[in-house]
């Protein structure tokens, strides 16, 4: 004996849910390439001057003198 089964397949997305999620993977690689042009330019820095003048350079840009 064959016993016919139907089965209805129903598939809800949470579309808010998803919208957060893609933004956050957008914030999050954002904040990645930021930090990584970050340390890029800072290495650079130290690269191209040293330590002092890294910090005489900080400190001309903040107090303007």
């Amino acid at each position: 004996m064959k016993t016919i089964v139907t089965t209805n397949s129903r598939t809800e997305t949470d579309m808010q849910h998803e919208v957060s999620g893609f933004l956050f993977t957008v914030v999050s690689a954002s904040a990645l390439i930021i930090g990584i042009w970050g340390v890029a330019c800072l290495v650079g820095g130290l690269v191209s001057g040293g330590f002092m003048s890294l910090v005489k350079g900080y400190l001309t840009a903040l107090t303007g003198m």
